[in-house]
């Protein structure tokens, strides 16, 4: 049985993205059984209307919360593939040149959500293979990374022995608003593919989110001035929401304007509010006492009108918009009206890539180019660390500990090469059996003695020397 644990959009380089983007990993696709999707980030599902198209008819299985945020991402990933093909198109060019063709369509974002299956946290299910014959089981568990992420508890045969094998996807963090934590792993698993996007890498106190998100809203309200914090449509829009009712409803603040400037943020923190069952305690008890942190207090902005009009507001108030690097999205033209004025204030909640506008802002650049032309930058400027929606390293090894065994094979992926490679040697400090940092396009087969690479193929091996 061929199984596809997640099928994501790489990003990068413009000629490397496009050209891995459009590769399938298999021949045919019609080989492939089934497709477990973990959660609803691109990275993780943005390339499955590429398989569709590649001829993929089977079953794509993911919590209901996923399915409704992928939903969201995929039309979003490809309203801007369409976008880009006609800028591309109409701008200067060789006539006999072929015409720059999207990756997909929203068409192609509709086929894929017919072959999506439903499937609850803890429901185990079974996968049948594309001629009707029984194949392993799985589960999802609450990964508490995004709403609706989880991680995927496989139970199949090898050999006749029973054999169990643990996909984290992304893992979150503990003690964040809204999600629950990652739930406890059933047990130790035979084999592991783990994330390591801050394997080797210590967050922030997560308790010190709130104080210092508080004072910057306090300070612009004395100020009567702006808050602007641009931030992920997905996740980070919704973690800051839950602080803003949550300051308002305990009166630590009064009643202010907050907006959400995103289309997408809209519509994630819809489906959110939808979807309490996805919650933790405290959330669940304050929506309870006050009703849902997507109430009245927050004006959502859709269009394009709504969005201009939000510039009408002087303060004191705070916008939440797309995107982080600032680098596109609504949050250019907020910045036009606030960089320059001494009083408004500009928050990043959390890390931004070098080489893009918020990094320079962030790193407290005197003057940035903003769309058409150039600004002194006079606003003040805070970031807020501890946000991140993916566990660090500490956290990882806490998730992972009932599975830190001599008889458990770690397969370490999703990170940068010095986070994984950091990540694999803590796992074998911490007494997992084998810790793997695999090149992309490897391939591994399993033996009495556990997995063990094919000849011709290269990964790089972490062990105790």
């Amino acid at each position: 049985m061929r199984l596809l644990l997640d099928c994501g959009m790489y990003q990068g380089p413009r000629a490397e993205e496009d050209e891995f983007n459009q590769w399938v990993p298999v021949d045919d696709v019609k080989q492939i059984d089934a497709v477990i999707l973990s959660h609803g980030h691109l990275d993780h599902c943005g390339k499955l209307p590429v398989l569709i198209s590649a001829g993929y008819t089977g079953p794509i299985y993911c919590t209901p919360a996923t399915a409704e945020v992928a939903r969201i991402v995929l039309e979003d990933s490809a309203e801007i593939q369409e976008e880009n093909a006609d800028y591309l198109n109409n701008r200067a060019r060789d006539p006999s040149a072929p015409k720059v063709k999207p990756l997909y369509t929203r068409k192609d974002v509709h086929d894929v959500l017919k072959q999506i299956r439903r499937v609850k946290y803890g429901e185990k299910t079974m996968i049948l293979s594309r001629d009707g014959k029984e194949g392993p089981n799985f589960t999802f568990f609450d990964a508490g990374h995004i709403l609706g992420s989880a991680y995927v508890w496989l139970e199949t045969l090898d050999n006749g022995k029973p054999r169990t094998l643990l996909f984290t996807a992304d893992i979150g963090r503990y003690n964040t608003p809204i999600l629950r934590d990652p739930q406890t792993l059933p047990g130790a698993a035979n084999w592991v593919i783990t994330e390591s996007t801050y394997g080797n890498k210590q967050h922030g106190d997560i308790a010190a989110v709130e104080p210092q998100l508080l004072d910057a809203v306090k300070t612009c309200i004395a100020n009567r001035s702006r808050l602007l914090i641009p931030s992920f449509a997905v996740g980070r829009t919704q973690t800051v929401l839950w602080y803003m009712e949550k300051f308002i409803n305990e009166k630590l603040i009064p009643r202010i304007g907050v907006y959400v400037d995103s289309p997408m943020g809209v519509e994630v923190s819809r489906v959110t509010c939808e979807h309490t069952d996805n919650y933790d305690e405290q959330s669940r008890a304050m929506i309870a006492a006050t009703g849902s942190f997507c109430s009245s207090l927050v004006t959502f902005a859709s269009s394009t009108q709504q969005s201009k009009q939000i510039n009408n507001d002087n303060g004191p108030c705070v916008i939440i918009a797309s995107s982080p690097t600032c680098e596109f999205g609504r949050i250019l033209h907020h910045l036009t009206h606030s960089v320059e004025n001494p009083k408004d204030m500009i928050v990043f909640v959390g890390w931004i890539p070098p080489r893009t506008l918020g990094r320079r802002l962030q790193d407290g650049e005197k003057r940035v180019r903003i769309l058409d032309r150039w600004y002194d930058v006079r606003c003040q400027v805070r970031t807020i660390h501890g946000l991140s929606a993916h566990a660090d390293g500490d956290e990882l090894l806490r998730f992972l500990g009932p599975t830190l065994k001599p008889q458990t094979q770690a397969f370490v992926v999703h990170g940068e090469v010095d986070q994984a490679e950091g990540f694999a040697r803590r796992l074998l400090a911490a007494g997992i059996g084998g810790a793997t940092v695999p090149a992309i396009d490897t391939s591994f087969f399993t033996s009495a003695d556990g997995p063990v690479p094919p000849s011709g193929t290269s990964p790089t091996k972490t062990d105790n020397d």
